[in-house]
């Protein structure tokens, strides 16, 4: 690859992916989430995605008994199948799916996401998604719009922490724990029968989560944190550690 593109190209492109986890990285910290939770969310990902780029253009006949091609996509590697279902395969994506579950259940177990909460902010985050998907031939379930589902979800969770007596939580947990669970369901899960009846005449692998790191599901929880972040700013100074990372604070 890098024979192929110019280095100056490749170089520009490894610092905005530094510099990009490094404001992911902040961000969820400034969010009030843990070191292990940061290295689940931004480390893991690029560590196996470079891992994984050797794998790129290989068969998939070997990992999908019924299906014949190729992995056309690093994220296509980390599929993995669950069970067939009228020809169809379905399964999940470790990075996509499994990481924002895992850390969402994490949350919900420690009780740092308060469970009336969670449960009202996924519930009217997934009926929105739903309201907002389409199945799109090629490509799977999509979301118009994308952004409103999570925004939606911080914005509930801003509210429910400005009642009385709801002053115990951490809003951004909230939001990102909502909107993450709330597009899984909304435009994934409720989507599921629709897909396998679509595919129905040529079957399919149908991966819940399979736009890895860019895939709804991983980035509703992110959008939620930003727009908590805009909303919070308005009584806190939240923005006063992005713009030291860049050398913007004060000098003495």
């Amino acid at each position: 690859m890098v024979g192929q593109m110019p280095f100056l190209t490749v170089l520009l492109i490894v610092y905005g992916v530094i510099i990009s986890a490094q404001v992911l990285a902040l961000l969820l910290h400034m969010s009030g989430f843990t070191p292990l939770e940061v290295i689940l969310l931004v480390a893991f990902p690029l560590l196996a995605y470079i891992l994984a780029l050797p794998a790129v253009g290989s068969s998939i006949s070997g990992f999908y008994p019924g299906l014949s091609g190729t992995v056309f996509a690093t994220a296509r590697v980390f599929d993995v199948p669950l069970l067939h279902l009228d020809g169809s395969i379905i399964g999940f994506n470790l990075l996509g799916c499994s990481i924002p579950v895992i850390i969402t259940t994490k949350m919900l177990a420690q009780r740092r996401v308060p469970l009336r909460q969670f449960f009202l902010v996924a519930a009217i985050t997934a009926g929105v998604s739903h309201l907002y998907s389409v199945i799109v031939p090629g490509v799977g379930v999509a979301i118009y719009l994308f952004a409103i589902p999570p925004i939606l979800a911080a914005a509930l969770a801003f509210m429910l922490r400005k009642l009385r007596g709801a002053r115990d939580f951490n809003p951004a947990l909230l939001a990102y724990a909502g909107a993450t669970i709330g597009v899984l369901v909304g435009a994934d899960l409720l989507n599921l029968y629709r897909l396998v009846t679509h595919y129905a005449d040529s079957p399919v692998f149908i991966s819940i989560g399979g736009g890895s790191v860019l895939d709804a599901i991983f980035l509703a929880g992110i959008v939620a944190l930003l727009a908590d972040l805009v909303f919070r700013s308005q009584e806190e100074n939240m923005l006063r550690p992005l713009v030291n990372l860049f050398g913007g604070g004060d000098r003495k």
